[in-house]
């Protein structure tokens, strides 16, 4: 019984010290430069890939945003009051790796305006996001080495008057893009004192356990 139990207690000690060998996952994330009025500039958002020496990469994490600001004008040409509703914005599509993410932005402003009155409005800044993820092997390699990837970026918008009647608008809406590429990878840490000291126990316990049992 005693034999049996210190190979127990050496078989244990190894298997800690080995589990804590498992991979550690990190990441790092990347983000790329800014177009401007991608509508009017279409291009290529461009970031550093993933140095290989830091570990095995696992998945690819690509968020694209899409920025709309501007003015709206609007005349009321009824001969009488009314409120109107235009629909204006755009979408930014990206293409990574063979496979593109579309991000929309759209708001729905409302204007209430007495007959003849005209109104201009500065549109605040607002942002939207979408996600595209990789984690095929045939997709990560893409993003490995020691350069830089560009996806393709550009955009339409477009207004409507949605409700409201007779009146005269315009909108003069741009759209910025940029993205959030974030690196998943796995690294094999160097075990700590402890993990080695473990190993080497359940060694020697195993070594005595086997030597008692030929000379028994």
């Amino acid at each position: 019984m005693k034999k049996f139990t210190k190979t127990l207690f050496a078989a244990a000690a190894m298997t800690v010290a080995f589990g804590a060998q498992a991979a550690t996952k990190h990441t790092t994330p990347v983000i790329t430069s800014t177009i401007f009025d991608v509508e009017s500039n279409p291009g290529s958002l461009s970031f550093a890939q993933f140095n290989a020496s830091l570990g095995t990469l696992t998945s690819v994490q690509f968020e694209l945003f899409n920025t709309i600001y501007g003015t709206i004008d609007i005349k009321n040409k009824a001969s009488s009051g009314s409120t109107f509703t235009i629909h204006t914005g755009g979408d930014l599509t990206a293409t990574v790796a063979g496979q593109t993410v579309t991000t929309g932005n759209w708001i729905d402003p409302s204007f209430t305006l007495a007959a003849g009155a005209s109104q201009h409005t500065d549109v605040a800044a607002v942002t939207n996001s979408k996600v595209l993820t990789f984690n095929l092997p045939t997709n990560l390699s893409a993003f490995i080495g020691g350069g830089t990837y560009s996806a393709t970026l550009d955009g339409v918008s477009a207004q409507a008057l949605t409700s409201g009647g007779n009146a005269k608008y315009g909108t003069d809406i741009l759209m910025d893009g940029y993205a959030k590429v974030t690196y998943t990878y796995e690294t094999a840490p160097v075990p700590e004192p402890e993990t080695y000291a473990m190993l080497l126990a359940g060694l020697g316990l195993m070594g005595v356990v086997a030597r008692r049992r030929k000379s028994a």
